[in-house]
């Protein structure tokens, strides 16, 4: 698992606010991995956008915060990023 090398109770525990009030370093690590630009969309994304180019995509749900949808070309306007994203 990516988030042992941060030693948390829980792995939830990185995304909590009494975690970070007392140890912001495990948060800020992982969100400086998911920023955009070092991660490019898989298969999976562009065969979303596909789906959407043939008018067969009414809604993108996401919870990655990491924008990859739009990097491979996803209608904003069809996307719901139920978690936000850095975007």
């Amino acid at each position: 698992d990516n988030l042992q090398k941060y030693n948390l109770p829980t792995p939830e525990s990185v995304f909590t606010l009494d975690f970070f009030r007392d140890n912001p370093e495990p948060f800020c690590n992982l969100a400086q991995e998911l920023l955009p630009g070092r991660y490019l969309p898989t298969r999976t994304h562009h065969f979303c956008r596909l789906l959407e180019k043939k008018g067969l995509l009414r809604r993108m749900f996401t919870q990655n915060i990491d924008g990859l949808e739009r990097l491979a070309g996803l209608s904003p306007e069809l996307l719901v990023e139920a978690h936000g994203s850095f975007a």
